[in-house]
């Protein structure tokens, strides 16, 4: 399930999720050791700043430029705190920064509708919750920090946007 887009369309030019997602394509071509804009490879770049497009503009929208880069950043720096206390492993951490915009998403937008391959709509709420509990699933079963990085920032998203409202 991959969405392809949501059907509430902010009216809003996202100026911040736009530039991180310049920033994240730069970084990727550039410099790959700053761990807030890494990427494993072009698949998880590309994946990475669909998911970002899809759910930021809307989050940015609704809390402002400022809370949403302050989100981006905390959602994905909690998330490399955790985890480096957890294993020398180095995270990569624009996933759990985007797992963070994806929880705000949810709190703020969770009756908003969402186009999804490879053709159907389905609540925003139904599907970030299967995605949250696929991640979830793959820990347990797999193992990997990736996947508790995409739990930590989904759930930092959340708390740092009810402190918002």
């Amino acid at each position: 399930m991959i969405p392809l887009f949501d059907l509430k369309k902010s009216k809003k030019i996202p100026c911040i999720t736009i530039a991180l997602i310049l920033t994240n394509i730069i970084f990727f071509f550039v410099k790959q050791d700053f761990s807030l804009f890494s990427h494993v490879n072009l698949w998880h770049l590309l994946s990475n700043m669909w998911f970002l497009w899809i759910f930021g503009d809307n989050v940015e929208a609704k809390i402002g430029p400022l809370k949403f880069l302050f989100l981006y950043f905390i959602s994905g720096i909690v998330t490399l705190i955790f985890i480096k206390e957890m294993t020398s492993v180095p995270a990569v951490g624009a996933s759990s920064a985007i797992a963070g915009v994806m929880g705000a998403y949810l709190i703020l937008f969770p009756k908003n509708k969402l186009k999804v391959f490879p053709n159907f709509t389905c609540p925003s709420f139904v599907y970030i919750i299967l995605w949250i509990l696929l991640q979830a699933l793959f820990f347990y079963f797999e193992g990997g920090f990736s996947f508790l990085g995409h739990m930590v920032g989904f759930i930092s998203g959340i708390l740092i946007v009810l402190f918002f409202k």
